[in-house]
């Protein structure tokens, strides 16, 4: 297909790859989508060619070219802070070149722990991510119990969390204020550490958790504590 003489740069071979890969009749648009992926995607609704649509996904591609669209019709678009799709919590979701150099299979890990959403989940892929790439971090594993408290929002009654970098308060809804027994929840939080508060604020019952001094990171707490809710 080209000259053996020729050096030929990663991101050709790369689409090389992908031309050897998709040969069956109907392969055109996966080779176009994964072209897309290794040239980058350009800006959206502009002529310059740059960026990487793996960085962000191609669901959220796809978002943010509907949502420019709108924009240029001149409809409203809801912003980040108004979607429900922004974490509640700040954690590092880096994954380190040192487990995973390939951008690829860093996109794949991602979309694995993104579909975390209970224990029986999380460790069934922790265990896939292991098998295939070895022991995970301990930031790779925060960031699996953060996706896992995400999913915990809605059944948790939570309406909105505020951290900062001592200590993370927790409200829940009005609803689910009225149905959690403060003394009994008083009670497994102080068992659970030392550094829980309870607190209520207007009708809704405020968890505070100070993230000084923990013995281990403070999203396992979290998770403890919640999952006696």
């Amino acid at each position: 297909m080209y000259n053996s003489n020729k050096i030929l740069t990663d991101t050709a071979k790369k689409r090389l790859n992908v031309i050897k890969e998709f040969t069956e009749l109907g392969s055109g648009f996966s080779i176009a989508t994964r072209d897309l992926s290794i040239r980058g995607a350009g800006d959206i609704l502009g002529s310059e060619q740059a960026g990487f649509i793996d960085s962000v996904g191609i669901d959220l591609f796809l978002k943010m070219l509907n949502d420019e669209i709108e924009k240029r019709k001149g409809k409203s678009v809801m912003s980040e802070e108004e979607s429900d799709s922004k974490p509640l919590l700040n954690v590092s979701t880096h994954i380190d070149n040192n487990y995973v150099e390939d951008d690829d299979l860093k996109i794949e890990i991602h979309k694995l722990i993104n579909e975390i959403d209970s224990f029986e989940s999380l460790s069934k892929i922790k265990g896939i991510i292991e098998d295939r790439f070895g022991k995970v971090s301990e930031n790779i594993e925060v960031y699996m119990y953060e996706e896992l408290f995400e999913s915990m929002k809605s059944k948790k009654g939570i309406e909105k969390v505020n951290q900062n970098d001592r200590f993370i308060e927790i409200i829940f809804t009005e609803a689910k204020t009225k149905s959690i027994k403060a003394d009994d929840l008083f009670i497994k939080a102080y068992q659970i550490s030392r550094n829980f508060k309870l607190g209520y604020k207007n009708k809704r019952l405020i968890l505070t958790l100070n993230i000084n001094n923990l013995d281990k990171h403070w999203i396992y707490y979290l998770i403890d504590i919640l999952n006696s809710i």
